[in-house]
């Protein structure tokens, strides 16, 4: 063997290593976008504790922030820029749910209030009409006809105290907002997790986006449309187009096929 085919191998085996490397760091990012994923059945809540999402997280970093880029990974750069796009993102979204779900918990503790006055009516035998708006109300609603129980059934009939476990059920729901707690919970645990991935994962970007400004700098366009799309481009641009987008490319054909 001579020397040159050597070089060539070892050149050939650490583009491999490589290779691999680079491949290992995409799919652990394709997780994390699956764990974070709206649609997803993983909860976030207990993310901090979570040491499997935050090892993804930082084993993604250190790569990027340490990689080798003569072979450059345009593909965990494209991937990374868009699991930061889609973080910030749900985190607009997620601020919006959290408003929303704290005007509907205000909402309840007044709901619950009124179904507590329009109770206390009731078992005074005291007509109902003057809530009738107030029973039109989604929430409350379902209550008109135990209230109504209420008001027409011998007190300690099994009606009537049936209509009354319902009744007060629904008062300390609306007052406790139960479900609206639950989901406010999540939401914010969520938004507290896509925020450690965005702070984490921007200095890795802010990296790799650099060192491809540096290699692939695009060049003001020409104001001549005639002007040809092989003339408008630098020569780094060209060796992109070459030799990195194909290498790029391999690895996408490559993760389909698993």
């Amino acid at each position: 063997m001579t020397l040159g085919s050597l070089e060539s191998d070892m050149e050939n085996n650490e583009i491999n290593v490589h290779s691999i490397e680079l491949q290992k760091q995409i799919q652990k990012l394709e997780k994390l976008e699956k764990m974070i994923n709206p649609n997803s059945k993983k909860s976030l809540i207990l993310w901090e504790e979570d040491d499997a999402f935050k090892r993804l997280i930082t084993d993604l970093k250190e790569y990027a922030l340490t990689c080798d880029v003569s072979e450059f990974p345009v593909e965990l750069l494209d991937k990374l820029k868009a699991l930061q796009l889609d973080a910030i993102n749900q985190i607009v979204l997620g601020s919006t749910k959290v408003v929303e779900l704290r005007e509907q918990a205000k909402r309840n503790i007044e709901l619950s209030r009124t179904l507590s006055d329009i109770y206390m009516a009731a078992i005074a035998m005291n007509s109902l009409d003057e809530y009738k708006e107030d029973l039109e109300e989604e929430e409350l609603a379902p209550m008109k006809e135990h209230l109504e129980t209420i008001l027409s059934s011998v007190p300690d009939s099994e009606e009537y105290i049936k209509a009354e476990k319902v009744i007060k059920s629904k008062i300390s729901n609306l007052e406790n907002s139960v479900h609206v707690t639950i989901d406010l919970e999540r939401t914010t645990s969520k938004a507290s997790a896509l925020e450690y991935i965005k702070t984490e994962i921007t200095p890795a970007i802010d990296r790799l986006q650099s060192e491809y400004d540096a290699r692939y700098v695009i060049v003001d366009m020409p104001a001549d449309a005639e002007t040809s799309l092989a003339i408008r481009k630098t020569f780094k641009e060209k060796v992109y187009d070459a030799i990195v987008k194909p290498f790029a490319n391999f690895f996408k054909k490559k993760s389909k096929v698993k």
